[in-house]
């Protein structure tokens, strides 16, 4: 019974307190097209035109960033600080469904307040309120008095995470803020504060929801006296969101569905209006969800009260001092990984910034939840500098047993990547580069077997030397193509070209176009196999195939239009014609590969994802269509195709095992059959 039941036992039972769900269950291509592309670049679109729609659109209704650093415990390594931000977060979720997304920041590396500041500042697009816990006093009070002075799109609020009414009076602060979007100073935010500490708590847990109702609806009312309510709020009345929040402890949450009617149900005839249907109807994609069900909020609040005065937060603390490998056993880490861009590449937007490239971030951790059965935090960040942003990433590190980086632009993205691979030591992989490539080597695997070629003897042009060309040029040189020619919008690239050249380019030079054939793409496409489109719409001609070997197999991968139209590319010779969109034949889809080795990197603590396991990956996806069945029109299995995130995810294991970059040994055949059970098993409503 709940009654005798304590938060360490709930850690012990069920590894943790929280995990992230998808709100909308993925299971057909059109499903997949709404929550990610293309229809989540219009949803970044119309952010991007009016950025109030943000609240409307994405998770930032709703959430908050919870940051700790150990520094009032002085914990040397802060990730035993976990289950404080999990007791705090699922107490948030369960008496105010607010949802709180924990960080823990590497204080080794944050010397001063404007490292604190840099953080916080750099959460912001997504993360409208900002609470930090257990932070000592007087760095604390040094942080409040440099936010009350700095001008911050978001709000800073320092609580104590083992004061049981303290939290319940900052978490009704925190929804108040939250449902009026407010973004105050502290100041602000202590008048608010006082306003709901009158409402009296001592007599919890009983008539407990009409007290938490009343805490919040004093903070409401504070807000609205003084008109610290956003904008774009059109029913300012204290009493519209007291009802809200009343509804939805009757009803759960089963109370949104109040607002849909039948004239907004979603119809397959308007896809891009039923993208931004769905995005508004849900207010983003994902949710924190609680890993247990308590039998009522009284019972919960019992199990707290208890606990607190137990301090089992300590013990549990404690625990993971003695033993630190227990922190993946006891808590949500060993399956928390964070996704991470800056918004200077968003699909094929560009440099549309953090906030509008929220609904990709959002819909890549669905799939990745979908499909990998990991738990994904969406994090987009305001730094555009390169080192800054490595440094930033270090900070919010240490909670994460996984980072993938999304949507940065080259060459930027080659050094961020590189730096933080070297500091983390964690599964950290840039998809646009490698997700790709990945994908494209398979498809090139399946393409041998399908014309007899050798490998060694394929001819490779790429046009597009930005981050998805360069990983493509790199794997498939890697895997043995030794004859490759890459192009970018000056021309072929080739050792000593005067103009347009970098570092990056620089090195792709030294091992590419062995005879420094110049020119363009007309030029470079002569007598080759393979073309890599990572360029633009209409770039290569049926002429240019022509002129290309027998039996050649054309990846044209620009979206949404690709660098040649199948039915042309057919009709000039091609052999194999393969794109990135989901309503031609052979997609190539990086959510085949990124799910799967994440899974897998995961699963074995590998210290990185090396170029062995991305070949593995690639094979495992190649090998998931019988030699028998593959044709010249299926040569890459389906993005929803239920074994490959497990497939893929046991032979990642097998290959970072073997070249030594896993932490831990592990049964293969186990990390495919828990990677079909999160995928099988998930917990998430169906659209």
């Amino acid at each position: 019974m709940y009654q005798q039941q304590s938060l360490r036992n709930l850690f012990l039972r069920t590894n943790g307190l929280i995990r992230i769900r998808p709100k909308v269950r993925v299971t057909d291509n059109y499903t997949l097209s709404l929550v990610y592309t293309p229809g989540v670049g219009h949803i970044c679109k119309v952010i991007q035109g009016d950025p109030d729609q943000l609240y409307d659109l994405t998770i930032t209704n709703n959430s908050i960033a919870l940051l700790a650093d150990g520094s009032k415990f002085n914990l040397a390594k802060p990730q035993k600080m976990i289950p404080n931000l999990e007791a705090i977060s699922a107490l948030y979720k369960a008496f105010y469904d607010v949802d709180a997304y924990p960080i823990v920041l590497n204080r080794n590396i944050m010397h001063n307040v404007s490292d604190y500041l840099l953080v916080i500042d750099n959460l912001s697009p997504t993360y409208k309120t900002i609470v930090l816990i257990d932070i000592e006093n007087n760095l604390a009070c040094q942080i409040l008095q440099a936010v009350e002075k700095t001008k911050l799109d978001c709000s800073v609020i320092i609580t104590n995470s083992e004061n049981l009414r303290e939290q319940l009076y900052d978490a009704a602060l925190i929804k108040a803020t939250l449902d009026c979007r407010s973004i105050l100073k502290p100041s602000q935010l202590e008048v608010v504060r006082k306003a709901i500490t009158s409402i009296d708590f001592k007599g919890l847990p009983n008539n407990l929801t009409n007290i938490l109702i009343s805490a919040y609806a004093q903070g409401l009312r504070e807000i609205h006296k003084n008109k610290w309510y956003h904008h774009t709020i059109r029913n300012v009345e204290p009493d519209h969101f007291v009802k809200k929040l009343n509804d939805l402890y009757i009803y759960g949450d089963i109370a949104q569905y109040n607002k849909w009617s039948d004239g907004h149900l979603l119809q397959k005839n308007d896809f891009y209006q039923n993208a931004l249907e769905l995005h508004r109807r849900y207010n983003g994609m994902i949710t924190i969800e609680l890993k247990f069900s308590p039998r009522s909020l009284e019972d919960l609040f019992k199990i707290y009260e208890s606990s607190y005065k137990k301090d089992e937060l300590g013990q549990l603390r404690q625990m993971l001092i003695d033993d630190p490998n227990k922190l993946r056993e006891i808590t949500f880490q060993k399956n928390y990984a964070a996704i991470i861009t800056n918004g200077t590449a968003i699909l094929g937007l560009g440099n549309i910034g953090p906030a509008a490239g929220s609904p990709v971030m959002e819909g890549k951790s669905v799939l990745f939840n979908a499909l990998g059965g990991i738990d994904l935090m969406p994090i987009c960040l305001k730094e555009k500098d390169p080192q800054k942003l490595v440094k930033i990433i270090r900070c919010i590190a240490p909670i994460f047993s996984a980072i993938n980086l999304e949507d940065l632009r080259a060459p930027d993205c080659f050094p961020i990547e590189e730096e933080a691979v070297h500091n983390l030591h964690i599964p950290l992989m840039h998809d646009d580069q490698h997700g790709t490539a990945v994908v494209s080597l398979a498809a090139v695997i399946n393409y041998i077997k399908l014309t007899k070629k050798n490998i060694k003897d394929l001819k490779l042009v790429i046009n597009g030397a930005g981050a998805a060309g360069v990983a493509i040029c790199k794997l498939l040189h890697g895997h043995g193509i030794q004859d490759i020619i890459i192009c970018d919008t000056t021309g072929i690239i080739y050792e000593g070209r005067p103009q347009n050249m970098n570092e990056f380019k620089n090195e792709l030079a030294s091992f590419t176009n062995q005879n420094k054939i110049k020119g363009v793409l007309k030029d470079a496409v002569k007598g080759r196999d393979l073309f890599v489109g990572v360029s633009t719409a209409g770039s290569l001609t049926k002429e240019m195939i022509k002129s290309m070997n027998k039996n050649p197999f054309i990846l044209a991968l620009a979206n949404p239009v690709p660098e040649i139209m199948p039915d042309d590319a057919i009709e000039a010779g091609a052999f194999i014609i393969a794109t990135g969109r989901s309503d031609f034949n052979n997609q190539v889809n990086n959510s085949l590969a990124f799910p799967g080795i994440f899974r897998g990197a995961i699963d074995t603590r590998a210290r990185e994802i090396n170029l062995e396991m991305k070949i593995a990956a690639a094979y495992a996806i190649a090998n998931s269509i019988k030699d028998s069945d593959l044709c010249p029109t299926r040569i890459l299995p389906g993005a929803l195709t239920a074994d490959i995130p497990a497939n893929v995810a046991r032979a990642v294991a097998i290959a970072a095992m073997q070249t030594g970059v896993a932490k831990i040994n592990i049964d293969p055949d186990k990390v495919f059959d828990q990677a079909r059970k999160l995928i099988m098993e998930g917990n998430m409503p169906s659209l």
